[in-house]
């Protein structure tokens, strides 16, 4: 069964504005999704119903608080298929996430990370600046213009580390290929090797399905904001095991459970003693709300519609330009999600992009996309032109930016 578009639009303020007296076609969700009503609707409440922190305070806005934060921590838990909320851990982003996820890591120089020359810079430049000061070893492995993950090429990788020294860390789903990755196959080869394997799955949670005991995945980082949720709120899952290890970023208030001068810090077991300070209360339960929203419409279904979205892309774009232009990612629209970073080979992918807002005001992202190495390494200096289409868009606004696309050709070549 499909989507019924036009009543998941109408849950979207943001597309019912008018620029220039046109409508707009929203296609920068891998950058930031649109919110729902019911999320904006849930952060108001808090600001304007029960303002409190949670877990601190014995009075009724407190309370209220400190039930419905944990009650989002349930929600998201159940909705990726935790076994526990307490291996949820809330962060601001996915580059938070990731960043904690690998103080599992002793940093003494032994230990190997595995990651993807596609990576993005959340996920490459922390180990790049590792492995310069000598701390870890880098493997990157090379990924090819479909963005296909080379399986062989990791297994010739992960037999040359030392047992027990490996720590694999990859993009669940591409932000420039739009590629997903094989993940239960390499959490086999990973896991064989007593490795750790932690995926970036900022354009994978909102997406697909997510069922990280299913994954077989040590640690996985999202943010919420390409999730319909609010800015500033990310997580980190973790096996309950492995978080016991990790040592906090952070310390403070509500990470302990008790302190005496001068020596004796007893920490909270996980996730508190993760989540220092004042939360972000309004975004967590927010999260909640967002989380909420996706069930209602099923993962499945949003999945199903974008590769509805990524075909109509793509065959048309192929149709209208052949190789005019460059596509990075697979062919296949099953298995890429429904963006598409395109070279135009010649046309500036910035006039691209202001050409697109002024024309039909069709909102999409120009650049790097933070795969600033990625680009390079393609001789792709000026980046490319990246629409990225989202559970809101239609089959129609996407037939009419390869219209434009093709008006902006037409106009500069």
């Amino acid at each position: 069964m499909g989507l019924d578009i036009k009543k998941i639009r109408e849950d979207f303020p943001a597309l019912h504005q008018l620029k220039d007296g046109k409508p707009i076609i929203y296609a920068d969700s891998a950058c930031m999704a649109l919110k729902p009503q019911l999320v904006i609707d849930t952060l108001i409440q808090y600001y304007t119903e029960y303002t409190a922190c949670a877990g601190r305070s014995p009075h009724a806005f407190s309370l209220k608080t400190t039930r419905l934060y944990d009650e989002a921590r349930k929600d998201l838990a159940r909705f990726i298929n935790a076994k526990n909320p307490a291996e949820v851990v809330w962060t601001r982003n996915t580059t938070e996430s990731l960043n904690l996820g690998s103080g599992c890591l002793k940093y003494d120089g032994s230990e190997t990370i595995i990651t993807t020359s596609e990576s993005h810079n959340s996920n490459l430049v922390k180990w790049v600046r590792l492995k310069n000061l000598g701390r870890v070893n880098l493997e990157i492995i090379e990924m090819p213009l479909n963005g296909i993950f080379n399986i062989e090429e990791l297994t010739r990788v992960v037999e040359k580390c030392e047992v027990g020294k490996i720590f694999a860390s990859l993009n669940h789903t591409s932000n420039v290929t739009a590629a997903h990755i094989p993940v239960q196959e390499i959490a086999k080869i990973v896991h064989e090797r007593e490795g750790i394997l932690q995926l970036d799955g900022a354009q994978s949670f909102p997406h697909l399905p997510i069922d990280v005991q299913k994954l077989d995945v040590d640690l996985f980082g999202a943010s919420m904001h390409k999730a319909c949720g609010p800015t500033g709120m990310g997580f980190l899952y973790g096996r309950y095991k492995l978080l016991q290890e990790i040592e906090p970023l952070i310390l403070g208030g509500e990470t302990v459970s008790d302190v005496h001068y001068p020596d004796d810090i007893t920490l909270l077991n996980p996730p508190a003693k993760f989540e220092a300070g004042l939360q972000n209360y309004a975004g967590t339960i927010a999260t909640g709300a967002a989380v909420q929203y996706l069930t209602s419409i099923g993962m499945e279904n949003i999945a199903a519609h974008e590769r509805l979205l990524s075909r109509t892309m793509l065959t048309g774009l192929n149709d209208t330009f052949g190789d005019k232009i460059l596509i990075l990612g697979p062919e296949d629209p099953s298995i890429r999600t429904a963006l598409a970073a395109i070279d135009l080979k010649g046309i500036n992918p910035h006039e691209a992009a202001i050409l697109m807002d002024d024309m039909k005001n069709i909102f999409l992202r120009s650049g790097f996309h933070c795969t600033h190495a990625y680009h390079h390494s393609l001789g792709l200096n000026e980046g490319t032109l990246r629409p990225s289409f989202y559970l809101y868009n239609t089959v129609e606004e996407v037939e009419i930016f390869i219209e434009t696309l093709k008006e902006i050709f037409d106009l500069m070549t």
